[in-house]
């Protein structure tokens, strides 16, 4: 996150966005909108791991099909 000093310098105030962040809180969003991850009940990592991989995966083929 920047600094006071830093949003200064640059001619900025208030709230400023982290390009980083940005984009681990949008793959959050998507990521809860699988219905199968809204409530995580897994057991194991790798099932978990696994069913986050499909959400993705699932998510770039609605993608690709769309284009």
């Amino acid at each position: 996150m920047p600094s006071k000093a830093e949003k200064e310098a640059k001619g900025q105030s208030g709230f400023v966005p982290v390009a980083a962040r940005w984009v681990i809180e949008r793959s959050n969003a998507w990521v809860e909108r699988c219905k199968s991850l809204v409530k995580n009940f897994d057991r194991t990592l790798a099932r978990a791991n696994a069913k986050l991989k499909l959400c993705f995966i699932r998510l770039m083929l609605k993608r690709l099909a769309a284009s």
